[in-house]
């Protein structure tokens, strides 16, 4: 049975927040949904920062630059938001420590930390910025608080564009390095990117559904990453991992 929504969209504001005029419990699990996307938007950055480090294709080096100073922006606006409701990033980011371990947040670490060359520029797009723009352009775009909404909003219209780059890029990889190449890239990434999206039915979850901070499950959003991928795969000959069916998904 779906999760009845008891909060509208955009119905809260930082001063609901900060007068306690809300449920306690509400604002623990915004705090922390909160600090897990500006984690997550952070780790992304830095993704970009390395990418600049490591790829010597200068026609790739205005869009990597691009999408650097995009995903430095949008971490800044929740971190911000955070802010006004009394957690600053440092507080933010420690609060994160346990969750960066989960399989979860596997891809940006890795795109943070060990990413390296063309390809793999190219598979952190579609498994960071394409799943992202499902999870901000489905669950937070609605948001019940309103700050986290009007944030998502600005996201999803900068990165519209980061999509479509890895849309062409992939074509473009294929005739480029061959398609065991990218089969190969696809196997190492496409776990880690499933992955993103969380475990579902958590409680966590649970509560995000029920104060309408989300709208749909991780399991959700999930199959429809998976779909849009697979026939993407498919018009360009490329095999699509099959996966282990629970979460943390694995190369089946």
């Amino acid at each position: 049975m779906p999760v009845r929504r008891e909060i509208p969209p955009r119905s809260i504001d930082a001063a609901a927040i900060n007068e306690r005029r809300v449920d306690p419990h509400y604002t623990r699990i915004l705090t922390r949904l909160l600090a897990a996307h500006a984690l997550a938007e952070k780790l992304t950055a830095l993704g970009y920062q390395r990418a600049l480090e490591t790829i010597d294709n200068p026609a790739l080096i205005p869009t990597i630059e691009k999408n650097l100073a995009e995903e430095r922006k949008h971490a800044h606006l929740i971190y911000r938001a955070l802010e006004e409701i009394g957690m600053n990033q440092q507080a933010a980011d420690r609060s994160m420590i346990m969750v960066l371990k989960a399989p979860s947040f596997d891809a940006p670490s890795y795109f943070a930390g060990h990413a390296s060359g063309e390809l793999d520029l190219l598979m952190a797009s579609i498994s960071l910025d394409t799943t992202g723009l499902i999870m901000i352009g489905v669950n937070y775009n609605d948001s019940s608080y309103a700050p986290h909404a009007a944030a998502a909003e600005i996201i999803l219209e900068e990165e519209a564009d980061h999509e479509i780059f890895a849309s062409k890029q992939l074509g473009e990889a294929v005739e480029k390095f061959g398609t065991e190449a990218v089969n190969e890239a696809f196997r190492k990434w496409i776990p880690r990117a499933v992955n993103f999206f969380g475990p579902p039915g958590t409680g966590f979850t649970y509560d995000c559904l029920r104060y309408g901070l989300k709208t749909r499950d991780n399991e959700d959003l999930a199959e429809i990453f998976t779909t849009m991928l697979s026939r993407r795969c498919e018009q360009l000959g490329l095999d699509f991992p099959e996966l282990t069916p629970a979460y943390p998904h694995a190369l089946a």
